[in-house]
């Protein structure tokens, strides 16, 4: 299906206005490819740490479009939009950072083994950060179309279910494995649908009388 969509977006001249969504959206794709591949022919083990790191980079290609939604929903607004990347960067750099000095300066620390929890802080930091920008256009009367409807939709329903299952997955341990197996990528399919359905033809930014 994202080869549905992106060839849409190609042909509607889509793609170029929301680079980062489509790259993301690639991304997940050719991690999933590669990872039926290597399923095949490597141990449990490597498997796992490559279906982790794989998920951190593409959770973190996530952070991208949030910014790249928030770029087009504040356009007339440039102040929002400073203030919602400012709160991104803080948010998501500091997230890495308290990984990375967990890796690197706490020998006992396995960065695979507390991956999942990673991702959890990050969907955490991408829901407010979904939320945020839903309720500023909300509160100061900003107009978003419907592609960036779309986009919003779609990536709060996944980012919301990653979220409910993760923590869910912590809390109960192995036995809810199966489940959050088929939560999120179930989620996922759900996400596309909304997005082929949004994005199918492109459709200008709208544009509230107020700006500041």
């Amino acid at each position: 299906m994202e080869f549905v969509i992106v060839a849409r977006a190609i042909q509607s001249k889509s793609f170029a206005k929301y680079p980062t969504f489509f790259t993301y959206m690639l991304s997940v794709l050719s991690v999933a490819v590669f990872l039926n591949i290597v399923a095949g022919i490597a141990t449990p083990f490597i498997y796992a740490r490559l279906y982790w790191w794989s998920d951190i980079i593409t959770v973190a290609l996530g952070c991208g479009v949030l910014l790249e939604i928030s770029q087009h929903v504040f356009a007339r607004h440039i102040s929002l939009d400073h203030f919602v990347r400012w709160v991104a960067a803080i948010t998501f750099g500091a997230i890495f950072v308290v990984f990375a000095i967990h890796a690197f300066f706490l020998p006992n620390w396995n960065p695979v083994a507390n991956s999942a929890e990673l991702e959890r802080q990050l969907r955490v930091a991408q829901a407010l950060g979904l939320l945020s920008i839903v309720l500023l256009s909300g509160y100061y009367g900003t107009a978003i179309g419907k592609n960036m409807k779309g986009m919003i939709l779609g990536f709060g329903v996944y980012v919301g279910a990653a979220l409910i299952s993760l923590t869910l997955l912590q809390m109960i341990g192995i036995r809810f494995s199966p489940a959050w197996m088929f939560i999120q990528p179930f989620a996922y399919v759900v996400a596309l649908f909304i997005w082929t359905v949004a994005l199918w033809t492109y459709e200008a930014d709208a544009v509230t009388a107020l700006g500041f």
